[in-house]
């Protein structure tokens, strides 16, 4: 029997289609308003129906990737007498960002759609 290619199997499909798309959800999640980092797991869990269902260790990497892209901004907040918490927002540049990339993601869909509804299975 032939030894399966990583490359095709399941779960490396998925985990290369999330890994895709993880920008462009913190962006979108994040254009509501700003969030701190359990809040923001939480959220895309629960928008997704669990199909995105992010660890702290792939989370803070990219919100500081977008962060350091000048396409969001953080504070620390103490609410109450509880613990401070790092929110996220988005910037302005954030916001050109988010459109610029939602403009290319329905064009993404439109053409693979395309292509897609041609296969053969």
């Amino acid at each position: 029997m032939a030894k399966k290619d990583k490359a095709t199997s399941g779960i490396e499909w998925t985990r290369e289609l999330k890994k895709g798309s993880l920008q462009v959800c913190l962006l979108a999640l994040l254009s509501q308003g700003r969030k701190y980092g359990f809040q923001i797991i939480k959220e895309l869990r629960e928008t997704t129906d669990g199909y995105i269902d992010l660890k702290e260790g792939t989370l803070y990497p990219a919100l500081h990737r977008l962060e350091k892209a000048g396409l969001l901004k953080s504070e620390w907040v103490t609410e109450g007498t509880g613990n401070p918490r790092k929110y996220y927002s988005l910037t302005l540049e954030g916001r050109k960002g988010l459109k610029e990339a939602l403009a290319e993601w329905n064009r993404m869909v439109e053409s693979c759609g395309n292509a897609i509804k041609e296969a053969k299975l």
